[in-house]
């Protein structure tokens, strides 16, 4: 787990997350929604810094999570299922692509490129595309008979035998519960399983509940640990940029006219959303590490296996030929068919 700040560091996950941040941001100024600006802090000093830090951690989590949960509520349902397809269609590919970098790395102390990682996640798009639509298909499927009641206790005559069936409501309700509760928690789980066993959508959903309600405590202490180190990624990010923009300022000193100061204003505050993409990356690598030592906890499967993808290399195995002193050796110059 310690491992994954340094993997959401590297050059190409930051790259694959701020592409996915931007074409989200893209897709919600067409459709015409602007973006909810970031609070300020109300006090001073490292009270205040604190607070501008988990606004930031609030603002990521929003970023993606605001247009299910205004769907949820009947905001703008148009919009906010095409902002929704946006989010599920970028980061099912992007994302995936972050996560089995995350997966190698931690695996195998491998490196793919962007390239390869894009094309896995495209190959397995059944699991990274259809495991979070068969998460949210199952969200309104199981939640159908609570909407029938509400629209039944609207009608006198219906809410009498309603309130005859209750006990049956609130199994409903409790179920309906869990379910959402595992979906809130657990759903970066199902990227991991695609990126990390190769998981079809039934699989990845179904080893995301598994892992969940199987030794919680354990879950609890994985959560609480990324959530201290996403604090202290934060608090750090956000400090390294602060002090080089204010570097940058008392090297280069004020500007007399209006428009230097507003588009250094402009690269200052870009500066400071880099923070956001790296908090966004280090949610993803963090979900792989999680989701490794959960699997290790449910299943007993080592945390160093990972399931390889035959198209992600090239050529075949080289043929061995008898060396100068007669043991075999690779046949560089030549692969087998």
């Amino acid at each position: 787990m310690l491992k994954t700040p340094a993997i959401a560091l590297r050059g190409r996950v930051l790259l694959l997350a701020a592409a996915a941040v931007l074409l989200v941001w893209l897709g919600d100024q067409l459709l015409g929604i602007p973006v909810a600006p970031q609070p300020t802090a109300k006090v001073a000093g490292f009270a205040g810094f604190a607070e501008s830090t988990l606004y930031t951690l609030q603002a990521m989590i929003l970023g993606f999570a605001d247009p299910f949960m205004q769907l949820a509520g009947g905001e703008h349902v148009v919009a906010n299922l095409i902002r929704c397809a946006i989010r599920l269609a970028v980061w099912g590919i992007l994302g995936g692509a972050i996560v089995r970098i995350a997966a190698l790395a931690l695996t195998r102390n491998e490196s793919p490129d962007i390239e390869s990682s894009v094309r896995f996640a495209w190959r397995l798009r059944s699991g990274f595309l259809g495991g979070p639509l068969l998460l949210i298909a199952g969200l309104v499927v199981i939640s159908l008979p609570l909407m029938v009641v509400r629209l039944a206790m609207e009608i006198s005559w219906l809410s009498a035998a309603v309130a005859v069936v209750w006990p049956i409501v609130i199994v409903v309700a409790v179920i309906a519960s869990l379910y959402a509760i595992a979906a809130a928690i657990g759903w970066p789980l199902i990227w991991a399983a695609a990126a990390t066993d190769g998981s079809d959508a039934f699989d990845a959903v179904s080893r995301m509940f598994a892992y969940i309600y199987q030794k919680p405590l354990r879950l609890m202490g994985y959560v609480a640990l990324v959530a201290l180190m996403a604090v202290g990624c934060a608090g750090g990010a956000s400090a390294l940029a602060t002090i080089a923009t204010i570097a940058c300022e008392i090297a280069a000193g004020t500007p007399d006219n209006e428009w230097s100061q507003q588009t250094i204003a402009g690269w200052n505050s870009l500066a400071l959303t880099l923070v956001g993409v790296y908090l966004t990356a280090f949610g993803w690598t963090s979900s792989t590490g999680i989701y490794l030592l959960r699997r290790q906890d449910v299943d007993g499967v080592h945390t160093d296996e990972v399931f390889i993808d035959p198209n992600e290399y090239d050529g075949g195995i080289p043929r061995l030929r008898q060396g100068p002193t007669g043991v075999p050796e690779f046949d560089e110059q030549s692969d087998a068919a």
